[in-house]
C-alpha cells in the first residue's frame, strides 16, 4: 500500500495524539477485508462479475483508495476502471458521512454548471448501516499523471502556459459558483443546491483530533450552523486560532518569550485584519472553493493540462475574500512567502499566470471579475492573510515579518504589560510544553506517556 499527500497526513502539531491517531488508523485499514471492497464494486456494475485490483491501494491523509477494474463486452480488451474509497474513520472527527454528503454536492454542483474536470461519481452510501462499508464513494478512475513540484518545476515554457491555461479556466469557472451562505453544501431534493452545514476546513479538522474542541468554538457563531456574514467567519477564525494557542499542549514549544511573541502576533495580525477585511462585502455573495487545491489533487496530461481535478472532500463557501489562487505556484513551502523577498517573487510569476487567466475570463464571460479582484488582492501580500486566518499556524510566521523587527522585542514587553492576564497565559502554555515534552520522551523510551485514549468524535 502506498501513501499520499503528507508525511503527516493529519496536520498534528502533537506527536503523541498523531501517534495515537496513526495506530488506530492503520487497525481500521486491516479490519478492511479486499473481498469485501471487490464485493461492493461488483454490486454496482452492470456484468456483476467479481473484478480485478489493477494497482495497489493508495492511503491519503482522509480516506484509503481501492483501484478496481471490470470487463467490458467491447470492445475486446477494454476495462471500467473505478476507485473504491472509503473514509478514514479515525481522521474524521465530525463524521465520514457528514464530509462525504458536502463533497458529493460540490461535485455535483460544479458537474452540473461547470466544465471542470473531475471523476463521475458512481456510487456512494452516508451512514448506511446496511452495508458492509456504512459510507464510501465509487468513481471512475482518471488516466493522468498525479502533479508533482519536481513535474511543475520541470515544465517547458509550452506545458506552463497550458497549465495556466487549465488552471485559470477552473478558477474563473469556481468564482461564479455564488452562494448566499458560508459553510458546506447541500443538494436538495428538488435539484437545488444550498449551504445549511457548517464550515469544516483541515485545520478544524486538526484541532478536533488534537482534543482542542473546535466546535465549542463554532457553536458561538450561527448556532454552529451555516454563517450569513463574512465578518462573522473571519472572528470565528480568530477565536479558532486563539482555542488552539490556549488548548494546545504543544502551542509553546520552548520558553516563555517564544509564547510572548506568539501570543502577541495572534493580538496584533487581529489588528492587521481589520485594515484588510472588506466591508462591502460583508453579506456576500459567496464563493465554492475546493478546500484543498494541491498539486497532489490534479491530475495532468503529456502537454501540461489539467485533465481531472481530485478529492472535494473540504470544499466550502466561503467570503470573496478567501478565494485566492494556488499559493504554491512559485515555492511548495507557504512559510517562505511570509518573507516579503519572497512573497515578490511569487508575484512576479503570479503576474505571467493573471495574465492568461484575464483573457480567458475575457473570452468566456466578456468581464474580468476574477482578474480585477485578485489584482486589488495581491497587495499588501493580501492573499497571506486569507491563507494565515484559514490555517492559524502561519499567523506566527507571516506576523514576524510585519513591522520593524528591531523593536519586535519592546513591542511584545509593551503589549504584555497591558494585561497581567496575558503573563498567566503563557506562563501555563510554558508548563504545558514542558509536560507535553516530557510525555514526547517517555514514548520515544516507548514507556505510556500521560494522555487519554484517542476520542474519534468532536461534539
Amino acid at each position: 500500500m502506498a501513501e499520499t499527500a503528507y508525511n503527516n497526513p493529519t496536520h498534528l502539531q502533537d506527536v503523541i495524539i498523531e501517534k495515537e491517531l496513526r495506530d488506530t488508523r492503520d487497525k481500521f485499514i486491516e479490519s478492511i477485508r479486499l473481498d469485501d471492497v471487490r464485493r461492493l464494486a461488483a454490486s454496482y456494475h452492470p456484468s456483476q462479475s467479481d473484478g480485478e485490483f489493477f494497482q495497489d491501494s493508495l492511503r491519503g491523509s482522509y480516506n484509503i483508495c481501492y483501484f478496481i477494474r471490470f470487463p467490458r463486452s467491447s470492445p475486446s480488451g477494454a476495462w471500467d476502471k473505478w476507485v473504491v474509497r472509503i473514509p478514514l474513520a479515525p481522521c474524521l472527527p465530525f463524521g465520514a458521512g457528514k464530509k462525504l454528503e458536502g463533497e458529493i454536492a460540490a461535485m455535483e454542483l460544479v458537474y452540473e454548471r461547470t466544465s471542470i474536470p473531475i471523476p463521475q461519481v458512481i456510487a456512494y452510501a452516508i451512514d448506511d448501516t446496511s452495508k458492509t462499508f456504512p459510507t464510501f464513494m465509487i468513481l471512475e478512475y482518471m488516466e493522468g499523471e498525479k502533479l508533482t513540484h519536481k513535474t511543475y518545476e520541470e515544465f517547458t515554457q509550452e506545458q506552463l502556459l497550458q497549465f495556466y491555461v487549465s488552471l485559470a479556466d477552473i478558477f474563473i469557472q469556481l468564482r461564479r459558483l455564488e452562494m448566499d451562505a458560508i459553510g458546506r453544501l447541500t443538494h436538495r431534493e428538488d435539484g437545488s443546491f444550498t449551504v445549511d452545514r457548517p464550515i469544516a476546513t483541515i485545520d478544524i479538522n486538526a484541532q478536533a483530533l488534537e482534543r482542542l474542541q473546535p466546535s465549542q468554538v463554532l457553536a458561538r457563531y450561527g448556532g454552529g450552523g451555516p454563517l450569513r456574514s463574512a465578518g462573522d467567519y473571519i472572528d470565528m477564525l480568530h477565536d479558532l486560532a486563539d482555542n488552539a494557542f490556549a488548548q494546545s499542549r504543544s502551542s509553546v514549544p520552548e520558553g516563555d518569550g517564544i509564547g510572548e511573541e506568539y501570543l502577541y502576533h495572534l493580538h496584533s495580525f487581529r489588528e492587521l485584519v481589520e485594515d484588510w477585511r472588506a466591508e462591502d462585502d460583508d453579506r456576500g455573495p459567496f464563493v465554492l472553493v475546493h478546500g484543498d487545491f494541491q498539486p497532489f489533487n490534479l491530475l495532468i496530461d503529456d502537454q501540461g493540462s489539467i485533465v481531472s481535478v481530485l478529492d472535494w472532500e473540504w470544499s466550502r463557501v466561503v467570503p470573496r475574500q478567501f478565494f485566492k489562487p494556488p499559493l504554491w505556484l512559485q515555492y511548495p513551502d507557504l512559510t517562505l512567502l511570509s518573507r516579503p523577498i519572497f512573497y515578490d517573487h511569487f508575484l512576479e510569476l503570479f503576474e505571467d499566470f493573471l495574465v492568461v487567466l484575464r483573457q480567458r475570463e475575457l473570452d468566456a464571460y466578456g468581464n474580468t471579475i476574477l482578474a480585477d479582484e485578485w489584482e486589488s488582492a495581491q497587495e499588501r501580500q493580501g492573499f497571506l492573510v486569507a491563507n494565515a486566518l484559514e490555517s492559524w499556524m502561519h499567523v506566527d510566521w507571516f506576523m514576524h515579518y510585519q513591522g520593524n523587527p528591531e523593536d519586535l522585542q519592546e513591542r511584545v514587553v509593551e503589549f504584555m504589560g497591558r494585561d497581567p492576564r496575558r503573563a498567566e497565559l503563557v506562563a501555563r502554555k510554558v508548563r504545558d510544553g514542558e509536560a507535553y515534552k516530557a510525555d514526547v520522551q517517555r514514548l520515544a523510551r516507548g514507556e505510556c506517556p500521560r494522555t487519554t485514549a484517542l476520542k474519534v468524535t468532536d461534539h
